[in-house]
């Protein structure tokens, strides 16, 4: 980019930016492209990272990937004599799961995203 000069002679900008900031496009792509790169390995990670989640004091264990798959459910038999309080406790521990990977992918993916951001 030109530095623009006023008619004095002062310098208007144009040819320096503030620090951190990648001078020119060609330098941005490659950001954006490496960071798009950290990005995609980091989805195909998610798949990896278990989270666990336990209601009723063991009573109901949900086990869950960071991709939003469902891996196992264990639950104490006897919680089936009562449906109404295994539905209960079934969708509060399906609530925290979810709750869990949603907080585990957006710490990372925001992690990412801050790394690339010429802005700070």
């Amino acid at each position: 980019m030109k530095k623009l000069k006023s008619f004095g002679g002062k310098n208007l900008g144009g040819g320096s930016s503030a620090p951190g900031i990648p001078k020119n496009f060609a330098e941005l792509q490659r950001l954006q492209m490496k960071m798009e790169e950290e990005l995609k390995n980091l989805e195909e990670s998610f798949a990896q990272e278990e989270v666990q989640v336990e209601v009723g004091g063991g009573a109901i264990k949900i086990v869950a990937t960071c991709d939003r798959q469902i891996k196992d459910i264990v639950y104490e038999k006897d919680l089936l004599e009562d449906l109404e309080m295994f539905n209960d406790m079934l969708r509060t521990a399906m609530g925290e799961v979810w709750q869990k990977v949603e907080s585990i992918r957006e710490e990372k993916t925001n992690a990412i995203i801050a790394k690339y951001n010429p802005l700070g």
